[in-house]
């Protein structure tokens, strides 16, 4: 990949004055109430604190890749996310390879991640549109996907807002500036002016991954710098990667947006494009979910692996 804003957020990572604290780690649940109106954060933290458990690319039949494990593990990061037992599920894209149909949902998806579908708040990827207007996608997740005409939605968690967009912007007529979508954002973040946000998406604005940076999510990202909003996931580069916050160029800030990437579902891993600099943080050999706790005022984060692998991820930030 020719060199982009990442390089210029690698080559200046470890001039960022970054207040992170990293640290290393080595049957179906009712949905729990989330409301559209706004959530007055609090103050303190408490064990009730929404847990919350992320990944992307994440299931495909078993004769995929060979039907090897190391190459399509959907049931191990299933397993983890049971024996978490988290408040919620967020899914980052890519739930279902290789096109997303009903009868892959029932197959595959359904007898792992399916075991706490009523949990699950689902982000939409490119894959889905591989069956016309993502018909197997919004059939399968039903409300919880959004209106299947636009795929983003939002809803209150605890002492949080959280956003869930389309990246896939052709779909949904645009993502530019004055866009259906772009409108409705930033209307929806005014309407709900949160201490802690949280904003979820398929293609990442920045990567260093196979797929490099998505530059059509450019206005969207600038948007929620001047919001403040404070995290972004997403998926689509089967690895793992998290950047510190970041400006509207991509450079370190630490009244930036954080972005992690956690395309570590299940599906086959993608290497790296361009070599790791600085403070950025990624992996490209583990399965696994991300955990989130989602305090009043600040987060934590933990990427932990799924049985056999040994790379992991941990820190805090305050909200902004």
């Amino acid at each position: 990949m020719a060199e982009s804003v990442v390089g210029r957020v690698v080559r200046n990572i470890g001039t960022a004055a970054l207040a992170l604290s990293v640290v290393s780690c080595s049957t179906a649940i009712a949905r729990p109430s989330v409301t559209p109106a706004v959530t007055p954060a609090a103050t303190g933290a408490s064990a009730s604190d929404p847990v919350i458990a992320a990944a992307g690319d994440i299931a495909c039949a078993p004769t995929a890749n060979k039907g090897a494990p190391a190459n399509c593990d959907q049931a191990a990061t299933a397993a983890q996310i049971l024996a978490l037992k988290p408040d919620a599920v967020i899914t980052l894209g890519d739930n279902q390879y290789e096109s997303n149909t009903a009868d892959q949902y029932a197959t595959v998806f359904d007898k792992t991640w399916g075991q706490f579908k009523d949990l699950i708040h689902p982000t939409i990827g490119n894959h889905e549109y591989l069956t016309p207007g993502a018909a197997g996608y919004f059939g399968y997740f039903g409300a919880a996907a959004g209106d299947p005409t636009k795929g983003y939605y939002s809803f209150n968690l605890g002492a949080w807002h959280i956003v869930a967009l389309n990246s896939e912007c052709s779909h949904v007529g645009g993502c530019s500036s004055g866009s259906p979508q772009e409108v409705w954002l930033t209307g929806d973040l005014a309407a709900n002016p949160t201490a802690c946000t949280l904003v979820t998406w398929h293609e990442p604005r920045w990567s260093s991954g196979e797929h490099g940076d998505a530059v059509q999510m450019a206005t969207i990202w600038d948007d929620l710098v001047a919001a403040h909003v404070d995290l972004v996931l997403a998926g689509h580069n089967h690895d793992y990667e998290r950047f510190p916050a970041l400006d509207a160029d991509g450079n370190p800030d630490p009244s930036g947006v954080q972005e992690i990437v956690a395309g570590t579902g299940g599906k086959n891993h993608y290497p790296f494009s361009v070599p790791p600099i600085g403070g950025e943080i990624r992996d490209s050999t583990a399965y696994g979910i991300l955990k989130l706790t989602l305090h009043p005022s600040s987060y934590d984060w933990q990427f932990l692996p799924a049985p056999g692998y040994s790379f992991t991820d941990g820190g805090s930030m305050p909200c902004r």
